[in-house]
């Protein structure tokens, strides 16, 4: 679905950051904030219908002793998960390095050859170069 905002998108700024910061990586397997703070978050959705993980959490009596030790086996976790992270994220541009140099192919040019040089601002069909054009 499509919105006509006019001038109302920082309304919905916090909750495109929210979704972006707790969302899984394809890279890393892990979102940002996992990586952070060694926890999966819980989304308000969560909270107004609980779900089978919060139920869990809700149903067991808290201290603060209880939550202290969970959370330093969350913080204890938490490197591991970043070298697991590091990992993937290595395996990941390894995978994409390959799809890459599969679909590139080499090119040996002599003297003499000729080649198309592409003029970018004749290709933009923009009177003059750049600023920045070398």
């Amino acid at each position: 679905m499509v919105y006509e905002y006019e001038g109302g998108w920082s309304v919905h700024l916090p909750d495109a950051l929210w979704v972006y910061r707790t969302s899984p990586r394809s890279a890393t397997g892990f979102s940002p904030y996992s990586l952070v703070y060694g926890s999966d978050a819980i989304s308000p959705v969560e909270i107004t219908i609980p779900t089978a993980r919060v139920s869990a959490i809700n149903d067991l009596e808290w201290d603060a002793k209880t939550c202290s030790k969970w959370r330093l086996l969350d913080i204890e976790a938490l490197d591991e998960k970043r070298m697991e992270a590091e990992r993937r994220t290595t395996l990941y541009h390894k995978t994409v390095a390959q799809a890459y140099n599969r679909a590139v192919r080499s090119q040996a040019f002599k003297q003499g050859d000729l080649v198309l040089k592409v003029i970018e601002h004749v290709r933009r069909q923009v009177s003059e170069p750049s600023k920045f054009a070398p």
